[in-house]
């Protein structure tokens, strides 16, 4: 794990400091307490990014984004309940705030390279032949163990019909194309190993 120079801790705690005091109505200097507090709030988050799994990198930024959404919810002296009161409803804010964070943190859209996202055609083409094949097998353990209806509607899913248009075409109810599935899919697990 990298340290942090002095000096930048000090310029991001003195900025952190002025949005502080400017969210909350006050002078542009904060006090030493506010100083600790925020320090204090910024140790606690950085603690949470490790234990959810954040990269390093990005912990500067969640722990802003936090601040932030700390200093829209909460006056001074709720931060410093926040930090000081792990009973009070200030602590449970902060908690949420964490939470919120980490949960937009690992729903955020993930940037790809070309390569991971379009792949090379050899890729493709392997894929393609172990899917032909799983689905050789399939259909080959269908035909022993399967109903005809129940090979009808797996065939048709595997088309792309939904379970609306499978029933209107079978002329049953959709609950019915439902458990039929599901009782094929069960019986196709035995059949092939597969827990």
């Amino acid at each position: 794990m990298t340290r942090q120079s002095p000096t930048n801790r000090n310029l991001r705690l003195a900025a952190c400091a002025v949005a502080f005091a400017a969210a909350v109505g006050g002078s542009s200097r904060a006090t030493a307490g506010e100083l600790e507090t925020i320090d204090k709030i910024e140790r606690y988050c950085t603690v949470s990014w490790r234990n959810a799994g954040i990269s390093q990198q990005e912990w500067d930024d969640c722990t802003q984004q936090a601040l932030v959404e700390l200093l829209d919810r909460m006056s001074r002296d709720g931060l410093r309940e926040a930090i000081g009161n792990v009973e009070s409803h200030e602590r449970r804010e902060l908690n949420r705030t964490v939470w919120r964070t980490v949960q937009r943190w690992r729903r955020r859209p993930r940037p790809q390279t070309f390569d991971e996202t379009f792949g090379s055609e050899q890729r493709d083409v392997a894929c393609s032949d172990e899917t032909e094949n799983a689905w050789e097998q399939i259909v080959s353990a269908s035909e022993s163990c399967l109903s005809e209806r129940q090979q009808q509607i797996l065939s048709m899913m595997r088309e792309g019909w939904r379970v609306g248009e499978i029933a209107e075409e079978l002329q049953i109810p959709q609950a019915r194309v439902s458990d039929e599935k599901y009782k094929a899919i069960v019986k196709l697990r035995g059949v092939l190993g597969i827990a």
